[in-house]
Formats: C-alpha cells, structure tokens, sequence
C-alpha cells in the first residue's frame, strides 16, 4: 500500500518541478552554445612586425587596439578591427576561445613627418591567421602573415614583401 502511494508521490513531484522549471531545456544534438560573446570586446595590444625593413616597421603603430565584435549574421563569425589601421575582416570561431582570421585586408596612411618627406598609404593583405582570448588572464593574442606593400606619392614604385603581424595585449 504504501509503495503505490510513494511512486504517485514521487512521480508528483517530478512533474511539479518539471512546471516550476527546475530542470534545464535539453540541449538539442547539433546545437553548440554561442562563445563569441566571451571574446567579444575592445583591447589595447602591442603590434609588432617581422620580415620588413626596419624604416617600415617604424610606419605601423607599436600601440593599437583590437576590437572584436559578433558578426549577428553568422553564428560562428566575428567582425576584426585593428585601430588605428582600417580593416575589414572576419575570423571564425574554432573553439570556445579561438579562432581563425579569414583572407581580407587594413590599410593605413601615414601623413609626412616633414616638407622633405611624402604621404605614404601602407596595405596589408591578410592571408591567414588566428588568435584567441584566454578567459583566465583576460589576455587577448592575434598572429597573421599578409603582404605588405607601401607606396608612397615621392615614389613610383611600390615597395611589396611578405610579414608577420603579431598583436598581444589585454
């Protein structure tokens, strides 16, 4: 008697808690959750440059900023700006912190710094890259290689070669 009793009881119960919302919707097979957001900010980082000539890699900042934004129209990309340089580009998540940079491209110019000297327009075209965010320590990594290639108005030929663009910061 007593055994009917406490399975109706228990069964109850369940239900009960089942209305009050006390367990969590299932995740659906093939739904991942969304961790863009936990990489999604603006962060000051240190930009350095390798396999350029020296008087270029004083041309790109040694300070910038990385500003990552979810792209709302996919539900892995995020846009990629790298501040002062415009750019346009995406990367696509490949874990809960890392990703990938996809092709695209920045530029920048630089203003002359006296009458002896001209304006310069700097582009970087990105091939391939990836970064991360180390939700830990809160700091934020992004290497690339891209051809850079710098024309100058005193100039009639460009100056093309391939780098490596590392961003470190928090």
């Amino acid at each position: 008697m007593f055994r009917p009793l406490a399975l109706m009881s228990a069964a109850a119960l369940g239900f009960l808690c089942t209305a009050c919302g006390a367990e969590e919707e299932p995740i659906h097979p093939g739904e991942t959750q969304d961790t863009r957001y936990g990489v999604a900010g603006s962060y000051p980082v240190t930009m350095t440059m390798s396999g350029a000539q020296p008087a270029d890699e004083a041309l790109l900042p040694g300070q910038a900023s990385v500003v990552l934004a979810v792209d709302t129209g996919s539900r892995d990309k995020l846009r990629v700006s790298i501040k002062p340089l415009e750019c346009d580009l995406t990367a696509t998540m490949t874990g809960s912190s890392t990703f990938d940079l996809n092709p695209g491209s920045c530029r920048l110019v630089v203003p002359p710094h006296d009458e002896q000297q001209s304006s310069c327009t700097i582009v970087l075209a990105i091939n391939e890259g990836s970064g991360g965010r180390d939700p830990v320590a809160g700091r934020v990594g992004l290497t690339f290689n891209a051809s850079y290639t710098r024309r100058c108005a005193d100039s009639s030929e460009p100056y093309f070669t391939g780098v490596l663009i590392k961003l470190e910061g928090t």
